[in-house]
């Protein structure tokens, strides 16, 4: 168990040349002697430019503490020194390391939680359930401070989550977007196939609509079929290791076999329970 921040940590410019992520203004031992010399004879303020950059003195207090968590954090997941030294494997694994703690930092310091009104909080006693830690500024600093190790589970933020927000009615956001914000649903993209890429109008992939008359279950079921090589969706990131669920990209087929073109479909592909495959579903990792 590691000690976690808060965020009612100060993010104010009031003491903006102290940087949290060089306590006592010590620099890191990594900094080059040449590079602190040359920054010593610049003609400007760099903290100045830096500050124009981020917007602000506040904005710049506001990364730089966020940054420091990532360097100072005390479980020393976020170390990169052997990342070239690991197995691919190995590189994958501790990237969900990292993406866990990165989690475990946001919960801790009430980043995107929401309190039962509706109202942030800055505060770990809050419904992370209905929060959005992915869709702050915050998250997004603390992901690029970590560098280096593209996270497994980006599609699930960058793709997944926000085709649930923008085509989902109300009775499916309730149902799957507290999956997804509790990481027991974690999702891709699935459009390029092999054979078209992302030509849309080129692509395979069905999904067939069998009615209860025919054998379906009450209401009817969907049959998801990429039936040709050319139609094996390729390339979509998360999906070969690490989503359970997809939204996959695939023509529309209805009861009478007409083809209403591409919708939008999602299809669950790995146990929630135990990671394994579920029947039907053939997944393939290609580095």
């Amino acid at each position: 168990i590691y000690s976690t921040p808060t965020m009612t940590s100060k993010f104010s410019a009031s003491n903006n040349t102290e940087d949290p992520r060089e306590p006592n203004n010590c620099p890191p031992l990594t900094l080059s002697p040449d590079l602190s010399s040359e920054r010593s004879k610049s003609s400007f303020n760099p903290l100045a430019i830096t500050n124009f950059i981020d917007g602000s003195a506040d904005a710049t207090s506001k990364r730089r503490l966020l940054e420091s968590w990532i360097i100072r954090d005390p479980s020393g997941v976020f170390n990169n020194d052997d990342n070239n030294y690991l197995h691919r494997s190995e590189r994958h694994t501790r990237a969900l390391a990292k993406f866990v703690r990165l989690v475990e930092l946001c919960r801790a310091a009430g980043i995107g939680a929401k309190s039962t009104n509706g109202t942030s909080k800055d505060s770990a006693a809050v419904n992370h359930i209905e929060g959005e830690i992915i869709a702050t500024p915050e998250f997004i600093t603390l992901v690029n401070a970590i560098s280096d190790d593209p996270f497994p589970t980006s599609l699930h933020w960058v793709m997944f989550v926000p085709n649930i927000l923008t085509l989902c009615d109300a009775e499916q956001q309730a149902q799957w977007l507290p999956l997804c914000r509790d990481w027991k649903m974690i999702g891709c993209y699935a459009q390029t196939e092999l054979g078209h890429g992302s030509n849309i109008r080129a692509l395979e992939t069905t999904a067939t609509f069998l009615k209860e008359s025919d054998g379906a279950a009450k209401g009817g079921e969907w049959i998801i079929n990429s039936p040709t090589l050319t139609s094996t969706k390729f390339w979509p990131g998360t999906l070969g290791k690490t989503a359970n669920h997809a939204m996959v990209i695939a023509r529309l087929i209805d009861g009478s076999g007409k083809d209403h073109g591409i919708h939008n479909f999602l299809v669950p592909l790995r146990s929630m329970e135990d990671h394994t495959l579920l029947p039907g579903v053939e997944t393939g990792d290609i580095g």
